[in-house]
């Protein structure tokens, strides 16, 4: 397999999946869609504690990342803008829920570093499988902004990619747990989004923050 291969499939089921949610919304019964996504939630929650659990930061260099980011996030408006891009509340959760949901984690993280250094996907494809399923239910409920998580996944994946096959002997272990912890912190905010809490919290505009944890 190529690089880059492993991201172009989850990119491509996750709109496949958002497509078949999006026509089938009206064949799935209320009570299977609200139980799936409890089940979603419940799953998003459960990860990001073993991701905070697993990983041992660097705790005063992760608070700054998270300072810095958020700052920049909000300086840039990243959530405001995508609200206008999307131009409804529940397409901003679907996305933002979607786009979190499938990026972040040790899957997502390990497997394009795998597939940029080795070009060896075999992490990155099962994890697509799983993206196009869970896209079928979170499409059905949250609508198209799930649809436009793929062209995030399409990017981010890309650059961590890009970056493992150029320089992935160089990422520190330190770099991995901040990133890793960061991501755990932020999937517990994106349970609490999916079952419909803390709807005032910019998760958007803290995205930064994992970004640039990868880097320093």
């Amino acid at each position: 397999m190529f690089p880059g291969f492993g991201t172009l499939v989850n990119a491509s089921l996750i709109v496949v999946g958002s497509f078949l949610g999006i026509k089938a919304q009206r064949y799935i019964p209320h009570s299977i869609k609200e139980g799936t996504i409890n089940a979603i939630g419940l799953f998003t929650l459960m990860l990001g504690i073993k991701l905070l659990y697993e990983n041992r930061p660097e705790t005063l260099k992760v608070f700054f990342l998270l300072t810095f980011g958020s700052i920049l996030g909000h300086l840039i408006k990243l959530e405001e803008k995508l609200q206008e891009l999307l131009k409804g509340n529940e397409s901003t959760k679907g996305f933002m829920s979607a786009s979190l949901l499938f990026t972040v984690g040790p899957m997502t993280l390990l497997g394009c570093i795998l597939e940029g250094s080795k070009a060896d996907s075999s992490l990155l494809l099962p994890k697509a499988f799983m993206d196009g399923f869970s896209s079928v239910i979170l499409a059905s409920s949250m609508g198209k902004g799930v649809a436009f998580s793929a062209l995030f996944v399409l990017v981010f994946q890309g650059m961590l990619t890009f970056f493992a096959f150029y320089l992935g002997s160089f990422i520190s272990q330190s770099s991995m747990a901040n990133t890793l912890f960061i991501g755990g912190g932020l999937i517990i905010l994106t349970s609490a989004k999916i079952f419909g809490l803390l709807d005032r919290v910019k998760l958007l505009n803290i995205f930064p923050s994992l970004v640039i944890s990868l880097f320093v």
